[in-house]
């Protein structure tokens, strides 16, 4: 979209806001209010982000809040001044939740922000208060031990079974280091080790693993209002994920589950919170129980299904934002959302090395009716994103048959 024409339309109905626009997340929001006519721009410290390719999107370089937060918040200042009217603002990861919680009242002149303030999301934040918040409200999770010092590791080890996982209680810390929210823990002498290694990281939190694979894992996803009243709900079973043992979802499939969505809500009216939220769940094959993993007090990866099967987190939220609120339809069950882009190469990889039956994967593919990056009304973005994976598979090529 032309800045010119964003300008035009923003001037006669409520803009957003989109924040890091990089890959599915973004994206997805951009379609599902730019499909509603919402004059939409997209924001991201990357030049190169898919979504600001986007024919729904203006689309804007802004400043890195995790390098300069003080400048991101200036610049967000000079841009709402230029606004036709106050624009609702929609960040897709923490990195850019967090500011514009902290600070959404220096931001009210120019912005709408349509979720908890930092007294709330502060909790959010921190997964100690989450995890205390789903004790209270009667939610299962995985048996955990805080870890603040070495001295309290040897004790820790003996009250958790292994294998385990290390995570730490403020979120950005291992996906900074790491480029990963938690670490493996295979055996008590592997967890001195790792130790050593995030000792300088604050709280940890050493909990079991659940067992079973990608397949047990869950999500509800929300919209509640400011009195935590839910006006969209959502649940849906992951089926594949990469990494497979701890990963980003390549598809997913909507499935209504009751008992998740109450168990979700009751988690997150402990928290008093509003705002678009993802609470991920994992069944324990040894008694059905379904464990907290954690809260995303924002849209996530695959949230677009959400959208597909008719409840539209995005709009819903936007549409509350400017004082026309709607309660949302319930889902439509069985559809699937997939990331073909990755999906199906790593699918083939793994065919190829026998690890992987080829006919399941195909009757896997069934029901499938929404790609997380490619859309035929929004094309660009999504050729984009395959031509930078075939450019990873051309350059990488050479490197292996020259290690072979």
């Amino acid at each position: 979209m032309r800045p010119e024409r964003f300008f035009r339309a923003a001037a006669a109905k409520p803009p957003a806001a989109v924040f890091q626009v990089s890959y599915s997340c973004g994206l997805d929001i951009l379609r599902d209010l730019g499909r509603h006519g919402v004059p939409m721009l997209a924001l991201d410290p990357d030049p190169k982000a898919i979504g600001l390719r986007s024919r729904y999107a203006a689309g804007r370089v802004c400043p890195d809040p995790l390098v300069d937060e003080e400048a991101f918040l200036i610049w967000l200042e000079t841009l709402g001044r230029s606004l036709p009217q106050r624009a609702v603002v929609f960040p897709s990861h923490d990195e850019f939740i967090w500011p514009l919680s902290r600070y959404a009242r220096r931001l009210e002149p120019w912005f709408i922000v349509p979720f908890s303030r930092w007294d709330v999301m502060s909790k959010v934040h921190d997964k100690r208060a989450q995890l205390e918040a789903a004790w209270r409200a009667g939610v299962d999770t995985p048996k955990t031990v805080f870890v603040g010092s070495g001295a309290e590791l040897q004790a820790a080890a003996g009250q958790i079974r292994f294998p385990a996982v290390l995570k730490p209680v403020e979120s950005l810390a291992f996906k900074l280091r790491f480029h990963r929210h938690i670490l493996d823990v295979a055996t008590p002498d592997d967890l001195a080790r790792i130790y050593d290694k995030v000792d300088d990281l604050g709280l940890l939190m050493l909990q079991e693993r659940i067992p079973g694979g990608e397949d047990e894992l869950w999500t509800v996803g929300s919209y509640l209002d400011a009195e935590s009243r839910p006006l969209a709900m959502f649940t849906g079973h992951k089926l594949r994920q990469y990494p497979h043992a701890g990963g980003s979802c390549l598809a997913g499939v909507s499935r209504w589950d009751q008992r998740l969505a109450d168990a979700a809500l009751r988690l997150l009216q402990e928290l008093h919170f509003h705002g678009v939220s993802q609470v991920e769940f994992k069944r324990d094959p040894r008694d059905g129980r379904f464990c907290l993993m954690e809260i995303n007090a924002r849209h996530w990866k695959w949230h677009g299904l959400a959208a597909q099967c008719g409840v539209n987190l995005s709009f819903v939220a936007y549409r509350d934002a400017i004082g026309d609120p709607y309660l949302a339809h319930r889902q439509r069950d069985g559809v699937k959302w997939i990331v073909a882009n990755k999906d199906v190469p790593l699918a083939l990889l793994e065919i190829a090395k026998r690890e992987r039956n080829a006919g399941e994967y195909v009757r896997s593919l069934r029901g499938t009716r929404m790609d997380g990056l490619h859309a035929i009304d929004d094309p660009l973005p999504g050729l984009l994103n395959a031509g930078a994976v075939l450019r990873q598979v051309v350059t990488r090529a050479p490197r292996a048959r020259a290690d072979v």
